[in-house]
């Protein structure tokens, strides 16, 4: 049975070796105990005062509980309560903090990294391990729980057969969860102990049996990590609503660590919900994988969680991911939405590929996307005019006047014309013997000109933003069309296989 011992990993035999070092002449070698850092006997010692709030003169409400806490340590730790409660406000009075938008479990997680730095050691978020655990590869066990609340673990195995036994919490320093977690032990019908903690949303096993090494586990439930990513995400809105720059990091990363096809969408919606862009687009590229992924995503529940808008926005990446957009050609628009346009004339995919181009975030609804752009758009068209206010006035060009050609000296043989030329262009000799004007007047002239010029310009790129709108239209009536035939085929696909697994049709 060595598939569910975890020696049989992928068609590869993983042997766990001991090592011990022979050294002649030594008979033992004695090691100095480990000590613990400054840092973290600090954060031991603060983290005490949660459990046992001595002197605490502030108290935190919510989801039904009170947490007390220390007005000192929030001060410190947080501007947001240093402000609330140095500026005299009602809490600041009553010394008792009402936070009805957060529950009682994201408070106590919150607290804890505000008096620890990490939350380690925490409430958990999964309070049963009641469930089917998958581990090593498809390996799998249950926690069944009876009408009574008795948790009864079980396991079926091709060598063995089924394994049960009832488990029973322990006190035991949390199997390998560490300080804080949620132990249980069992008796097993085959005469082995096994022993599981929750941590984290995962469930970590010691399997052991007689006179045989201990095996350990790492399961993982598919609800359960949708429950933690929902826990995190409350924990982000946590931090930035008491502007925790540390905690927000630490919540980014651990969504992103945990991404899983349970989990994708729902971290791809709290991404979206709280302004996260490298969460977001670590969310949509996992997700945007190859199609088996896309498809595994769209059968989740958190899928059905997913507003319209974030919805249009993954299949706007899946067909025209970030990597494989053409780069333009010499004689195109560096953009492919440049500024002179009405945005709202453009799709909502559309208006967040231009906001892409533009490096603004792509979140939000259709108005938040036009009001992106507008301003953008003003800001470049302000630009030359505020840099032109801050040169200085050129100086008018000096007024000369220049005699007429007879009093020039005659030139000489070699640089004179023939005669049919020069009767060609006598009238423009006589305008040149005629006095010149003024050089203010050819600057104007100039000028007029100049600005003619790019009126012109300007009427050109207009027509040619139409024509370009024109063809946008069709295109996108086109992309309307495949994407409703696209999505006729997934729907006809996905009944081909619930049928396929009901017995009601045969394979093609």
């Amino acid at each position: 049975d060595i598939t569910r011992q975890g020696f049989l990993l992928d068609d590869a035999l993983c042997l766990r070796v001991r090592l011990v070092p022979s050294f002649p002449g030594m008979d033992r070698v004695s090691l100095a105990p480990q000590r613990t850092a400054p840092v973290e006997a600090l954060a031991r010692s603060l983290g005490t005062l949660l459990t046992s709030p001595t002197a605490s003169d502030i108290t935190l409400c919510a989801g039904g509980e009170e947490f007390p806490a220390h007005w000192s340590l929030l001060a410190c730790r947080s501007p947001v309560f240093k402000t609330m409660l140095e500026s005299g406000m009602h809490e600041a009075v009553q010394r008792r903090v009402e936070i009805p938008d957060l529950d009682a479990v994201t408070v106590s997680r919150f607290l804890r990294f505000l008096y620890t730095g990490s939350i380690e050691g925490a409430r958990e978020l999964i309070q049963s391990p009641a469930g089917r655990w998958n581990y090593v590869d498809s390996c799998f066990y249950e926690v069944l729980e009876g009408s009574d609340g008795q948790l009864t673990w079980s396991e079926t195995t091709e060598a063995k057969g089924r394994i049960c036994g009832d488990l029973r919490p322990t006190t035991k320093a949390g199997c390998s969860g560490g300080e804080g977690a949620m132990a249980w032990s069992a008796l097993l019908s085959n005469g082995a102990t096994i022993t599981v903690a929750l941590q984290d949303g995962k469930l970590l096993g010691e399997y052991k049996e007689k006179d045989a090494e201990v095996v350990k586990t790492e399961a993982h439930n598919l609800d359960a990590e949708v429950r933690v990513t929902e826990g995190w995400g409350n924990l982000l809105r946590a931090a930035d609503k008491y502007d925790l720059k540390d905690l927000t990091t630490l919540c980014e990363e651990a969504m992103q660590a945990r991404l899983l096809v349970c989990n994708a969408a729902a971290i791809l919606r709290i991404a979206d919900a709280t302004g996260r862009r490298a969460l977001k687009a670590a969310a949509l590229a996992y997700t945007t994988a190859n199609e088996g992924q896309m498809r595994q995503v769209q059968q989740t529940r958190a899928f059905d969680g997913l507003s319209r808008e974030l919805i249009a926005e993954l299949y706007e990446v899946f067909f025209n991911p970030p990597g494989k957009r053409k780069r333009p050609r010499p004689d195109e628009e560096a953009r492919e939405f440049p500024d002179v346009q009405d945005w709202l004339l453009l799709s909502n995919a559309e208006m967040r590929r231009a906001c892409a181009e533009r490096d603004l975030p792509t979140g939000g609804d259709r108005a938040d996307l036009v009001a992106l752009l507008r301003a953008q758009t003003r800001e470049e068209d302000d630009r030359p005019r505020a840099v032109a206010a801050r040169l200085p006035p050129p100086s008018p060009p000096p007024t000369t006047t220049t005699t007429s050609s007879s009093s020039s000296p005659p030139l000489p043989p070699s640089s004179r014309k023939p005669l049919a030329e020069s009767q060609a262009a006598s009238p423009a000799a006589k305008a040149a013997a005629a006095p010149r004007p003024e050089a203010g007047a050819g600057a104007a002239k100039r000028k007029r000109r100049s600005d003619e010029e790019r009126d012109a310009r300007r009427r050109e790129r207009a027509a040619e933003a139409a024509q370009k709108e024109a063809e946008l239209e069709v295109a996108r009536a086109e992309g309307r069309r495949c994407q409703s035939e696209l999505e006729g085929l997934f729907a006809e696909r996905l009944g081909l296989e619930q049928a396929i697994a009901g017995g009601l049709a045969e394979p093609l």
